[in-house]
């Protein structure tokens, strides 16, 4: 933390606001280690997931055993230690996994929970601060911004629950 005073989120309790120009995004994270995991993880892209989920470890995601982070999915460099994986999940290919979102006067930094056996489909974007619960289902290319329940499908942008014939 740079040692300013978070401010909680009206829209999570688990999200931090952080009053930092977006244009101030080194006053957030040391430049060098944000540039460093960021070149690791554009090539972590690219490679298969028994070489990747032990360099996203290494970083400070959490990625349960047996889970596939597909290729060109974005894990956010700006915190990757946000992240939560839980087992057997597979994350669809061009997913981004954002742990923050920068304006023009102030951040919102909170963490991206992902429980076990869930599907999120290929070019999905979560949110800070959202939790999708064991066994979840999220259609390909929705915007996740609030959290998912166990076992709930939901689908587009933003995210609404699916019936059971789409």
């Amino acid at each position: 933390m740079d040692g300013r005073e978070a401010k909680r989120s009206t829209v999570d309790d688990s999200v931090e606001v952080r009053d930092v120009p977006a244009a101030g995004w080194y006053q957030i994270r040391n430049p060098i280690r944000f540039g460093l995991t960021y070149y690791v993880f554009e090539l972590c892209k690219h490679l298969p997931p028994i070489v990747k989920n032990p360099v996203y470890r290494a970083f400070g995601v959490e990625i349960g055993a047996d889970s596939v982070l597909a290729p060109a999915v974005v894990v956010d460099p700006f915190f990757p230690e946000r992240i939560t994986i839980g087992e057997g999940s597979l994350i669809g290919w061009g997913t981004k996994l954002l742990t923050h979102e920068g304006y023009t006067d102030e951040w919102h930094v909170g963490p991206v929970e992902i429980g076990d056996d869930v599907t999120l489909g290929h070019g999905s974007s979560t949110r800070p601060g959202v939790t999708i619960g064991d066994g979840a289902t999220v259609a390909a290319h929705s915007f996740v911004n609030r959290d998912v329940a166990p076992g709930e499908r939901v689908g587009g942008v933003p995210i609404e629950p699916l019936s059971s014939d789409e």
